[in-house]
């Protein structure tokens, strides 16, 4: 049983370890390139100003840590917000949806006065806000050390599995030794026997 739980716990790990690296070669590639880095269709960005302040629910502060579902084009309405590519300094955006056009979208952040110049079209659209997390302005903390924390997770991810891995192969020997031991004792218990009934 517990050989069978050894085993788990290290396809898990190996099973993480895979996930993170696929994870730091994705964000990596998705930053060079500047799109979002998605996960079964979700993604995180980070607010970088005020602009989207505001009384509405769904309003944002800086540093916020937002989740981006890659939702439909198509599926979009007025009231959603949404990130998209700048098209002036390919910076990402996000800010709510307040019209519609034959050419595409029209949006303005919550804080500002006016709408932004650019018509979101779907080449510029990167996904839909879904949620948020505030605590501590965690969303600046993790633009911040982002590829430290991963490769620190990755890093011990690693040992875990290399550890797992070493500690079966261990455990593999020691029962064959067991059972070499268990075997020449019976072995050498059916020796003297057989000497005995010779005497």
């Amino acid at each position: 049983m517990k050989k069978i739980i050894n085993i788990c716990v290290t396809a898990i790990s190996i099973l993480i370890f895979i996930i993170s690296i696929y994870i730091i070669i994705g964000s990596t590639l998705a930053i060079r390139n500047n799109e979002l880095f998605r996960l079964f269709g979700y993604s995180y960005a980070v607010v970088p100003t005020e602009s989207m302040e505001g009384d509405n629910p769904d309003s944002l502060d800086a540093g916020d840590a937002v989740i981006i579902f890659n939702t439909p084009y198509e599926d979009l309405k007025i009231g959603d917000v949404i990130v998209y590519i700048s098209n002036e300094d390919g910076k990402m955006i996000i800010h709510r949806i307040i019209d519609k056009t034959e050419e595409g979208f029209i949006t303005k952040g919550d804080n500002n006065n006016d709408a932004d110049s650019q018509i979101v079209t779907k080449d510029a659209y990167q996904g839909k806000y879904t949620g948020k997390f505030q605590f501590f302005k965690i969303g600046l903390w993790l633009t911040d050390f982002r590829i430290i924390l991963i490769g620190g997770v990755s890093v011990v991810l690693f040992i875990a599995v290399i550890y797992q891995i070493f500690k079966i192969i261990w455990d593999y020997k020691k029962a064959k030794l067991l059972s070499n031991l268990e075997d020449k004792n019976s072995n050498d218990g059916e020796q003297d026997n057989e000497g005995k009934r010779s005497n």
